[in-house]
């Protein structure tokens, strides 16, 4: 799957970020290079590097949030497979939630901003019109600070939106796709009773983790170039209750199984 120019940049403007979470951010981008440089010659560690650069990305994210003193940051475990794995299938349920895609002013990611002569900063920008034969559009600051109406014409509640998130439906979609990743990762590992580690559809597997790794580097952009924002508050906030809940469901189905 070939990079287009943006997420070219993305990576490149990621790999450039300072501390720990930098770090963590070039481990991801490492592994990406390596999952491409082998998707013919051996594509199950193909398949498994984009998995892996999926989660050093999401410890990236940890880290930039926690860089930033946001309150629940300090929950997270950059460790837990179930904390990592969980963060591209909670940012596509927000998403959903918040229904950014039929937003009704369309809604890009950028670094083209008029101001910033170096356009090493990502933003989002608001596509309002096409005035005087130039597209005019406006830019959010900070950029996770969308705006919208609903259908009564009251500013919408994207906070209340993402409360929303962290109910039944949720975490049983998270969990699901927490529990799907991990298969996979131990069939590219592992010979079963009948066959050694292989894979179907390499293009298939990395369009799915290395997609989920670019949309997470997004968000770790929109966390570290920019100061505290009320929306990333709320979705950690959602995030870890979540995950509270997912590890309970855990223990639950092993004293379940225990007993019998």
């Amino acid at each position: 799957m070939p990079l287009n120019h943006f997420q070219k940049k993305l990576l490149d403007i990621s790999s450039k970020t300072k501390g720990n979470a930098g770090y963590a951010a070039r481990s991801s981008i490492r592994h990406i290079n390596r999952s491409f440089e082998l998707t013919n010659s051996m594509p199950e560690v193909s398949a498994f590097l984009a998995i892996t650069a999926e989660e050093e990305a999401s410890t990236a994210l940890f880290l930039a949030l926690k860089s930033k003193k946001y309150t629940e940051a300090k929950k997270l475990k950059k460790r837990n497979h179930n904390h990592k794995g969980g963060v591209y299938p909670f940012l596509m349920l927000v998403g959903e939630t918040l229904n950014v895609k039929n937003h009704e002013l369309p809604i890009q990611t950028t670094f083209e901003i008029p101001s910033d002569e170096n356009n090493e900063v990502l933003r989002i920008r608001m596509f309002l019109g096409e005035f005087e034969g130039e597209d005019k559009f406006i830019y959010p600051d900070p950029p996770l600070n969308l705006v919208s109406v609903d259908p009564s014409g009251s500013p919408k509640d994207y906070l209340k939106d993402v409360r929303n998130v962290a109910q039944e439906k949720g975490i049983d979609s998270i969990y699901e796709h927490i529990k799907e990743v991990a298969n996979i990762r131990n069939k590219m590992l592992y010979a079963s009773d009948n066959a050694i580690p292989s894979v179907e559809n390499i293009n298939e597997m990395l369009q799915r983790h290395i997609g989920a790794t670019l949309l997470i580097h997004m968000m770790y952009l929109f966390v570290i170039q920019h100061p505290k924002q009320n929306l990333v508050e709320e979705c950690l906030n959602a995030f870890v209750k979540i995950q509270d809940r997912i590890e309970s469901k855990e223990t639950q189905i092993q004293l379940t199984s225990a007993t019998h």
